[in-house]
């Protein structure tokens, strides 16, 4: 009897523990105060804002946040949740069009801000998994303007598709663990 008493002494103490200890903070304003020392003092300015640009390239997109640092530079940031392999090339392509649209055409809001030459890829779902930052150098406009021809040519069938990116071969191509061939 009395180690019974024990053993729920031992879990009362244990549940008041966990009780005393447990944050009711959202876990997305949790996973912002752990963001990169580049990053601190920034503001989020326009989360999830449309963008579009037709000159010097046809682009749109939609970032999921864009910073202004204590500079008054800007800074993009991507969210990426539950991704079994990373895709590094997707990422960089997909951060760089939203930087050269933030360049060429910004919201009126953003105006006369410089955009920073890099930005950042969030993996992870915070309050779920672990989350880690990724820093990418974006792509200048002779960069993209390459990336975009390429893209051209492939949807012309004027080219193969292959690629280097394992993640994408692992999810689209399935030929895991073998050298991608491209489309076969």
């Amino acid at each position: 009897m009395t180690i019974m008493w024990i053993g729920v002494l031992c879990f009362s103490l244990v549940l008041a523990y966990v009780a005393l200890t447990r944050t009711s903070e959202d876990p997305f304003s949790a996973a912002e105060r752990k963001r990169p020392k580049e990053l601190a003092g920034a503001v989020v300015v326009e989360p999830h804002t449309p963008l579009a640009m037709f000159e010097p390239f046809q682009l749109h997109g939609e970032p999921d946040v864009i910073y202004r640092t204590v500079g008054g530079t800007l800074v993009l940031r991507e969210d990426k949740s539950g991704l079994a392999y990373p895709h590094p090339l997707a990422e960089l392509i997909q951060i760089s069009v939203y930087g050269a649209i933030l360049r060429h055409n910004p919201p009126d809001s953003l105006r006369g801000c410089p955009v920073e030459p890099y930005g950042w890829v969030r993996h992870g779902i915070p309050g779920k998994t672990a989350t880690r930052w990724t820093k990418v150098r974006l792509f200048t406009d002779e960069e993209l303007s390459r990336v975009i021809a390429r893209y051209r040519e492939i949807q012309a069938g004027a080219t193969g598709r292959r690629t280097s990116d394992s993640g994408y071969c692992q999810k689209v191509c399935r030929h895991f663990k073998k050298k991608c061939h491209g489309n076969d």
